[in-house]
């Protein structure tokens, strides 16, 4: 049997300018996943290191990074700027388990990854903020019933649950879904050869 070798990684915004450590809440909602530490990846979105994530960070400092970052991604040139070293690292394994919250799929889509690359792909959106779903192997997308930004751009999620913009890594809910999404993709393909 050929072995899965998943990865899991967090596909956000940057709260902070260009850093792409994980926050406290990323490492602890990672922590009490399924996924085994060693099968996820040490940074966010474009996954190199960069420098420690510096907390805390304000709401209107993280916001206006965070729309930097999407605007960038809009450019011809910020779009696909990362797209090389995201297939390099994606294309070593059979599965990627993203981790995908606010404007994330927005900077998914805008990456234009080839076809061969998405259908490696498993996305679990939670308040997603995006102009549209990616064409990836499969997504589910998990919405605060208090979200006001991901409402306006996705009017049918898959889960609802109960929380706001900012609180689904602490909610208890969506690390049940995230867990139950995770087996979903990595049980069946453990025991088809």
């Amino acid at each position: 049997m050929r072995p899965v070798a998943p990865i899991a990684a967090f596909l956000t915004g940057h709260s902070v300018r260009g850093c792409t450590g994980l926050s406290r809440e990323q490492l602890d909602f990672q922590s009490r996943t399924e996924i085994p530490h060693h099968q996820w990846l040490a940074h966010n979105f474009p996954y190199h290191e960069t420098f420690p994530f510096p907390e805390p960070v304000g709401l209107i400092r993280a916001s206006l990074s965070n729309a930097a970052h999407v605007f960038e991604s809009w450019l011809p040139s910020g779009g696909t700027r990362h797209r090389d070293q995201v297939c390099g690292i994606f294309r070593r394994h059979d599965a990627v388990i993203l981790l995908a919250g606010s404007c994330g799929l927005e900077l998914l889509n805008n990456l234009r990854l080839p076809d061969e690359i998405l259908a490696r792909i498993h996305v679990f959106a939670f308040g997603p903020v995006s102009r549209r779903l990616p064409r990836t192997a499969s997504h589910v997308v998990v919405q605060g019933t208090r979200d006001f930004y991901s409402g306006l751009c996705h009017r049918r999620p898959d889960h609802l649950i109960r929380c706001a913009h900012m609180d689904y890594l602490r909610s208890p809910e969506a690390l049940d879904l995230f867990n139950k999404f995770c087996r979903s993709i990595l049980e069946p393909a453990a025991v088809n050869p």
